[in-house]
């Protein structure tokens, strides 16, 4: 009986440790969302405090691009979200990635409470990531003005 349930409980382990990542994930998208609101609490929100906020950790790409209309903000970046770490042979820590878009309203009285939400992979494996002073990335920001 008792092997049994070892069995069993090593069988579940995988799915546990991925539920756990996606728990740190969701966690961490909260968190990105709060420091986003806190850097565009000044009225402004460079893309140099964006790539501050959304460091590259790998495998996720981090900050990867930014949208603006008018004086609205949509930062696209790639999240991390790690599970508990593992040591039986090897060191192994399930981790999953996901691609999320926070949306930065206009400046108004307080600090703005960004909203996020879920894209498809594909949306931030399309693009490189990208960091203040790309070309690219200039050339957006010189679009929205």
């Amino acid at each position: 009986m008792a092997v049994v349930g070892v069995w069993i409980w090593l069988e579940t382990q995988p799915a546990r440790d991925e539920a756990q990542a996606r728990k740190n994930l969701r966690e961490n998208v909260e968190v990105l969302r709060d420091r986003l609101g806190e850097a565009a609490a000044d009225g402004s929100l460079p893309d140099t405090e964006i790539a501050q906020v959304f460091p590259p950790s790998k495998p996720a790409k981090g900050f990867v691009g930014v949208t603006r209309q008018g004086e609205t903000v949509t930062v696209v970046a790639e999240v991390l979200g790690h599970g508990p770490p593992r040591a039986f042979i090897f060191v192994y820590e399930r981790s999953v990635a996901g691609c999320y878009a926070f949306e930065v309203p206009p400046p108004a009285p307080g600090a703005p409470q960004p909203s996020t939400r879920e894209l498809p992979q594909e949306a931030c494996a399309v693009g490189a990531a990208t960091l203040p002073g790309s070309d690219r990335l200039e050339q957006q920001s010189r679009d929205a003005k």
